[in-house]
C-alpha cells in the first residue's frame, strides 16, 4: 500500500476520515465539500479502512433525507379521472350530512321550544303504553 504524503493530505485527510466515519457518505458526496478529486478520497478512505477495519466496519450514522411533501393540487392531478369525481362526490355528500345533520338539530330544538311555551307533550314517549 502506497501512501502519498502530500500537503492537502495533512490539510484535510483527518477531517475527511472524520466525516466519512460519521456520516458514510460517498467519495462522490465528499468530494463536493472538499476541494480533491473523488479517486483521492477513494483512495484516502481505501487506506483508511486498510489500516482501520474495526472502525469502518462500524454502523455509521445515516442521513435521514425527507420526502418532499406534495401541494394538494399536484396530488389531485395525478389521480385518475373517477378517483377526482369519487372524491368530488364525497364532498358534496359531506356537505349535504352536515346540513342534514343541522337541520335536525334545529327540528329538535323547535320542538323543545313549542312544548316549553304551549305546555303540552309533542314527542312521543318510548313503549307500548302511553
Amino acid at each position: 500500500m502506497f501512501i502519498y504524503d502530500t500537503a492537502k493530505k495533512a490539510q484535510y485527510y483527518d477531517e475527511v476520515v472524520e466525516m466519512y466515519k460519521q456520516t458514510g457518505y460517498s467519495s462522490y458526496r465528499l468530494a463536493k465539500h472538499f476541494p480533491l478529486s473523488k479517486h483521492t478520497l477513494e483512495r484516502w478512505i481505501a487506506n483508511f479502512v486498510a489500516e482501520n477495519p474495526q472502525e469502518a466496519t462500524m454502523k455509521r450514522a445515516k442521513v435521514v433525507r425527507k420526502a418532499p411533501v406534495p401541494s394538494p393540487e399536484a396530488e389531485t392531478e395525478k389521480l385518475p379521472r373517477e378517483v377526482r369525481e369519487l372524491q368530488a362526490e364525497l364532498k358534496k355528500l359531506r356537505a349535504q350530512l352536515t346540513k342534514a345533520e343541522i337541520k335536525a338539530e334545529a327540528y329538535d330544538e323547535l320542538i323543545n321550544v313549542a312544548e316549553a311555551k304551549f305546555n303540552i307533550q309533542i314527542r312521543k314517549k318510548a313503549g307500548a303504553k302511553q
